[in-house]
Order: C-alpha cells, then sequence, then structure tokens
C-alpha cells in the first residue's frame, strides 16, 4: 500500500500524492472544513482515501475537518466506523447537489 507523501490543495483541486503517483479530487473549502468529493470511487477506494487523507491531516496538523462526499450510505458507513474526529461524510443524492456543495 502506498502511503501519502503530501497533501496540496489548488484552487479546485484536493490533490494526494504518493511516492509514485497522485489523485485529484474537487474539493471546496469552507470556514471549519473542506468538502472532498470521492463520490465516483468504490467502496474500497474511497474508505482507504478517506481514512489515508484524514489520518495524514490530523497527524500533520490540518486545523480543518474533513467532510467527504460519497455515493451510498454504505460507504459512509463504512467510513464512520472508524471515528476520527476530524471527519465527517454525506451522501450525494443527486449531480445537482454535487454541483451545489462543491460550486
Amino acid at each position: 500500500m502506498n502511503s501519502i507523501k503530501q497533501i496540496k490543495l489548488s484552487k479546485e483541486d484536493f490533490i494526494v500524492e504518493y511516492d509514485s503517483s497522485s489523485l485529484k479530487f474537487r474539493y471546496k473549502s469552507e470556514t471549519e472544513k473542506y468538502i472532498i468529493d470521492i463520490s465516483s470511487l468504490n467502496l474500497i477506494n474511497a474508505v482507504k482515501i478517506a481514512i489515508l487523507c484524514s489520518t495524514y491531516c490530523f497527524i500533520n496538523g490540518f486545523k480543518k475537518r474533513l467532510c467527504w462526499l460519497v455515493k451510498d450510505e454504505e460507504t459512509k458507513r463504512a467510513i464512520s466506523i472508524l471515528r476520527l474526529k476530524n471527519i465527517e461524510q454525506k451522501v450525494l443524492n443527486s449531480i445537482e447537489e454535487k454541483e451545489a456543495l462543491i460550486s
């Protein structure tokens, strides 16, 4: 399993850099949290990204919480089982809701 080398925030992308690759996710910055869209990922990849990034952010002193936008209740439950204090999850019910949350 690749470990996270660095997390960067560009104007529109939440960028997760590994040693040999990187992933970009759309995000929105709010006062107390970052809303990050991982709704395109399957259950296993979404849980892996959410847990690794949330742990990395906690260890490295990110001040804001991470709000993960997921595609279904099953993914939401799988992430929430770990009870990390710096995250929350929301299920996207429609494309319109996604655009409203990320735009």
